[in-house]
């Protein structure tokens, strides 16, 4: 979660902190010369559960037509190795839902470990009107609502 100070975080490494998952393969070009998952790949994992994630909630939100959403900031956290071959099994949440953008946290785990987390700035563009950000669609946004309401919280703090 993208915290501020008075925020509880989640632990992105608990797979009981997600309701959506996704899969992916690893390819054996994910591989660098240590033959670790390389940083590049670890990014694309994120993207390929960003996008399921968000055609889950409204399809044909990724097309590039009309409207839909683009990143604004993606943050990565190498927490273990993760080697070629096998999958990734990706966890993806709604952690804020604002009046354009939206926060979202992801896991990623290999063979039961997490190996990296991802928090992730969303934003809902208009592509007609010049590429402006413009207010989350209110079907979407009750989605979004939804899927966090349905997400574990963080504790409680002291």
């Amino acid at each position: 979660m993208i915290n501020t100070e008075d925020t509880p975080s989640i632990d992105l490494t608990d797979r009981a902190a997600f309701v959506i998952w996704t899969r992916d393969t690893v390819r054996f070009s994910d591989m660098d010369c240590y033959r670790h998952i390389n940083n590049v790949a670890t990014a694309t994992y994120c993207e390929t559960g960003r996008v399921e994630f968000a055609e889950s909630l409204m399809p044909g939100s990724t097309s590039g037509k009309d409207a839909g959403w683009v990143i604004l900031r993606l943050t990565v956290n190498f927490l273990a190795q993760a080697h070629y071959p096998g999958d990734v099994e990706i966890g993806t949440r709604v952690d804020r839902v604002g009046r354009s953008s939206c926060d979202i946290g992801q896991g990623l785990f290999k063979d039961g470990v997490c190996f990296a987390t991802s928090e992730a700035v969303l934003v809902w563009m208009d592509l007609k009107d010049g590429g402006q950000p413009a207010p989350i669609p209110d079907a979407l946004r009750a989605r979004m609502l939804s899927n966090a309401a349905h997400a574990p919280t963080a504790p409680a703090s002291n």
